[in-house]
């Protein structure tokens, strides 16, 4: 089973080419920032929601949430360096749909650091975003699904 990041991220690779805004998996990684080049993007999933739609042994699930997309671009470039790069975005992820991930919009960008950090300009997007899946619900810890429910207490 893909996960929404996998999804986002192959949707990444095959639309944005990689010397217009490389995707670097920068997430709870150490990476040399000194290697990187002058403009790059990573995404980190906040997940909100997941729940049953329907039940039964195989429910439906959907999850709800925003990726949260960072831009960067190294100091002294200034703000519209980003500017293709945003485009690229919106372009690509705003309605995109693909194996039961659906990217309903793309927000931004938000100013993260007006000042900078550092070496990088930072800028941040936001995509809200749900994923339906099933979850196989036939194992014994889930079982009884399709069982009627028992009947409610009497007064």
């Amino acid at each position: 089973m893909s996960t929404p990041l996998a999804i986002f991220q192959q949707i990444w690779s095959e639309c944005i080419p990689a010397d217009v805004l490389p995707y670097v998996e920068a997430v709870n990684r150490n990476v040399d920032t000194n290697t990187l080049p002058d403009e790059w993007g990573a995404a980190i999933l906040q997940p909100e929601a997941r729940t049953d739609v329907t039940l039964g042994s195989m429910p439906w699930v959907e999850e709800s949430s925003t990726f949260l997309i960072g831009l960067f671009s190294r100091s002294g470039s200034g703000p519209a360096a980003l500017d293709d790069a945003v485009d690229y975005i919106r372009q690509t992820f705003h309605g995109a749909r693909r194996d039961g991930l659906i990217i309903w919009q793309v927000d931004g960008p938000h100013d993260v650091d007006p000042e900078g950090f550092g070496e990088w300009w930072q800028l941040a997007l936001t995509a809200r975003y749900t994923f339906q899946t099933r979850r196989d619900g036939r194992d014994p810890l889930h079982s009884g699904w399709e069982e009627p429910p028992p009947p409610l207490p009497g007064p």
